[in-house]
């Protein structure tokens, strides 16, 4: 049996979903599945048919918060001490899965001090030297803030801080347990340079060329701006309550630096539409 196990919470998934959950069944590892869509039938059908797929629903949309703390506690209870956690969207293969594992076979005493290590593939090209020694390409820094997706989080210390907070339905799921170690006194790691990670090209960003250069960007209707807008500053009164100062500006400058990047998407959306932009 693998140490770790993955977990993924599904809202109507796409077709491609699939070709990841086979590739991680088929790669040994035990998945964790909370379906938020179960009307689908099409990721039910298959978790029914492979025994190392395990699958969850409350037979209604229940959001993140639930889902993540019902597939980190389910895997909790079966004796994995850590989930890798990802969004339906996001891609990786089995390079991805080969990292992470041997990285958490190396780094093996984080689970004394730190709640999650978020991987990504940010510096990708980056060389970080040149020996080449395990340590080399497992290098990570400390952050305040993290996303779900491609968090490795070790399972015993969320059940120390009671899991992920259910009561955040999507937007700021993620920033509460940042929150929620940090009160604990739990630090979040992140690792940027894993292969075949890629939270981007699923994301359904809106494409266009300016001058010969293709950008993109993604728009969100008004009412998830709002939820967004909302939960931040559930989690900005909670940091200043619990005289987590330090995290109250980090929260405040990422909110504002997302709020001014959704202006300009939805300023470059219009302009596009005006100059022909888009490909």
């Amino acid at each position: 049996m693998r140490k770790i196990a993955i977990g993924i919470v599904i809202y109507n998934p796409t077709p491609s979903l699939i070709s990841r959950i086979d590739l991680s069944l088929a790669a040994g590892f035990t998945l964790y599945i909370f379906d938020n869509s179960p009307q689908n039938g099409t990721v039910e059908d298959f978790c029914r048919s492979h025994n190392n797929c395990k699958y969850i629903t409350c037979g209604k949309n229940v959001g993140l918060g639930i889902g993540i703390s019902s597939v980190c506690a389910q895997a909790f209870y079966d004796s994995y001490p850590a989930l890798l956690f990802f969004d339906q969207d996001t891609v990786f293969d089995k390079s991805t899965l080969d990292f992470i594992e041997e990285f958490y076979a190396y780094n093996a005493n984080l689970t004394n001090s730190y709640s999650a290590i978020v991987f990504n593939a940010k510096n990708i090209g980056d060389v970080v030297a040149a020996s080449g020694a395990p340590n080399d390409k497992f290098i990570f820094r400390d952050v305040p803030l993290a996303i779900n997706s491609g968090s490795l989080y070790f399972l015993e210390n969320l059940k120390r801080i009671n899991w992920h907070n259910e009561t955040y339905f999507v937007d700021c799921v993620d920033y509460e347990f940042c929150l929620n170690s940090n009160i604990h006194n739990l630090k979040i790691g992140e690792c940027s340079l894993t292969p075949g990670f890629d939270h981007v090209s699923e994301q359904g960003d809106f494409k266009y060329k300016i001058f010969g250069k293709t950008y993109s960007m993604r728009q969100y209707p008004m009412r998830r701006i709002i939820d967004y807008i909302l939960a931040s500053l559930r989690i900005i009164i909670s940091s200043v309550r619990t005289r987590n100062f330090a995290f109250t500006v980090e929260t405040c400058r990422v909110m504002a630096g997302y709020l001014v990047y959704l202006f300009r998407a939805r300023l470059i959306k219009g302009a596009s539409m005006i100059f022909k932009w888009k490909i």
